[in-house]
């Protein structure tokens, strides 16, 4: 199988059409074994395919005229875009979102959960073992800590490539009651495995810049516009 993905400039600059996956309502279990709950996703969804990347990001760098001379300009444009704070995140789905006329969020942790899972209960999205982690995932011992073009590793069941690894992907929820911190998920190249796993949490303030942390773009249907 190629998973190869050539930068897609054009595409997006002609189009700004973001490849998504719909992502049907249901319930399952979220955390750990053994602290896991229930819970009920109650809307359909569109998930992005793949992470953000550069290419993406860079348009709504250069339309809204953004003073931005981060390292990653440096990097190809087929990679994640990283070294976006929560902040960034949420500017560029606002900007998206007028752009198409469509509704593009970060997901919640729910959502991100039960998109990475795709109807499984096993550590991974593709099961416990961990020596099958590099087929699916850049981390800490195949990353040649840098991050990767998107989509050249499996997709899990539903079809979303990158959910474990590449990078942290923002979350749209605060990490706990205290709101100083925003939910980060999925682990990222600079992590080591079991901080890929489909449970796993990280956190950081909503304006902080790493260059292990991107985002994921969720699309709310227009029947849902408004829910929770």
């Amino acid at each position: 199988m190629n998973n190869f993905i050539k930068p897609k400039m054009v595409r997006i600059l002609n189009s700004l059409s973001i490849d998504m996956i719909l992502i049907k309502k249901g319930t399952f279990m979220i955390g750990d074994k053994g602290e896991q709950k229930k819970v009920t996703i109650k809307n359909d969804f569109y998930m992005g395919k793949y992470l953000v990347t550069i290419a993406e990001y860079m348009h709504f760098i250069k339309d809204t005229k953004r003073d931005d001379s981060r390292e990653w300009k440096e990097e190809p444009y087929n990679h994640p875009i990283a070294e976006i704070s929560w902040e960034d995140a949420i500017a560029y789905c606002k900007w998206l979102s007028k752009k198409t006329k469509e509704n593009y969020k970060l997901p919640t942790e729910k959502e991100w959960e039960y998109a990475c899972r795709a109807g499984t209960k096993t550590k991974w999205s593709f099961g416990d073992d961990e020596s099958e982690l590099e087929k699916y995932a850049w981390y800490d011992d195949n990353s040649d800590r840098t991050t990767h073009i998107v989509g050249k590793k499996s997709p899990n069941p539903w079809g979303l490539y990158d959910m474990h690894g590449n990078v942290w992907e923002w979350c749209e929820d605060w990490y706990d009651e205290d709101k100083k911190e925003k939910v980060l998920r999925g682990g990222s190249w600079s992590y080591n495995a079991i901080g890929t796993r489909s449970s796993g949490r990280g956190w950081d303030d909503p304006d902080v810049r790493y260059n292990d942390v991107g985002f994921r773009l969720l699309r709310t249907l227009p029947s849902n516009l408004g829910d929770s």
